[in-house]
């Protein structure tokens, strides 16, 4: 066995890993991708790790992993593409289009598993992130304080739009803005906050995480500022200064161009 093959393998395992999320997050294959996809690839899984613990992963059996592969891909992928030309995907893609968040509240759940419109959705909190996106030796993975702030103006003057990551049509075709109720639920210490009477576009809520998505292309203000007051996540270790100044300076920076941020105290 090469190292070659052994990497093949994974990344084939993994394009399955990212077939079988695909498929639970749709209505239409969410008990199928539970009942029957999780357990091949648990099953397969299992298999390839006992034979690399007892040295026995031979060519043989990596062939025969490969096809077995080859098969769940083909029919996992097949069935995703059902989906896709469905009338109710291809109905919801249309509402997403034109913006229509009265079909899209009847809609979204008939497409995706475990979404609920919501009646009476609380103040929602939507993530800034201040990464660069950017992970290269000798380069932070951080904004500065102008920069972040511009990042958050941007959004503020433009809306804020959903990030439709990813290469495959289930990333991009019906992206959704992801937010939470509060600034603990959120992955940033920095967030726009938009009051329950100025949302206007249709709120689910996520059985999965207890989020709150959005299908619209723009979400429109009045939005708030907001930062929190420390920030726990391990992330910020990385920083080059203390998280409170980086906070303090974005303050300062919006408060310089007309613009109020509010620090508040995060519950655990």
């Amino acid at each position: 066995m090469s190292a070659e093959q052994l990497i093949a393998l994974e990344a084939a395992q993994a394009e399955l890993g990212t077939l079988y999320a695909a498929a639970r997050s749709f209505a239409a294959l969410h008990a199928r991708a539970e009942g029957d996809l999780l357990p091949q690839l648990s099953s397969l899984g299992s298999r390839l790790r006992r034979l690399v613990r007892n040295a026995r992963l031979t060519a043989g059996e990596i062939d025969a992993a490969t096809r077995e592969i080859l098969s769940i891909r083909t029919t996992w992928r097949a069935a995703l593409e059902e989906v896709r030309a469905s009338a109710a995907y291809q109905q919801t893609l249309l509402a997403f289009t034109a913006d229509r968040q009265d079909a899209l509240g009847k809609l979204i759940p008939q497409v995706f598993a475990g979404l609920h419109l919501t009646s009476f959705p609380p103040a929602l909190y939507a993530p800034v992130s201040p990464s660069t996106g950017r992970r290269r030796p000798g380069s932070s993975p951080f904004l500065n304080a102008t920069e972040c702030a511009d990042r958050i103006l941007h959004m503020l003057t433009r809306g804020y739009e959903p990030l439709a990551g990813g290469t495959e049509w289930w990333d991009r075709e019906l992206p959704s803005i992801v937010c939470a109720n509060d600034l603990a639920g959120l992955e940033t210490p920095i967030a726009l906050t938009l009051a329950a009477p100025d949302i206007h576009a249709a709120v689910f809520l996520s059985d999965d995480d207890s989020s709150f998505r959005l299908f619209t292309q723009r979400l429109g203000g009045p939005f708030s500022i907001v930062l929190a007051a420390e920030a726990s996540d391990e992330w910020w270790e990385a920083y080059e200064d203390s998280y409170r100044d980086f906070r303090d300076a974005v303050r300062d920076e919006l408060a310089a161009r007309g613009y109020a941020a509010t620090i508040i105290e995060v519950r655990s």
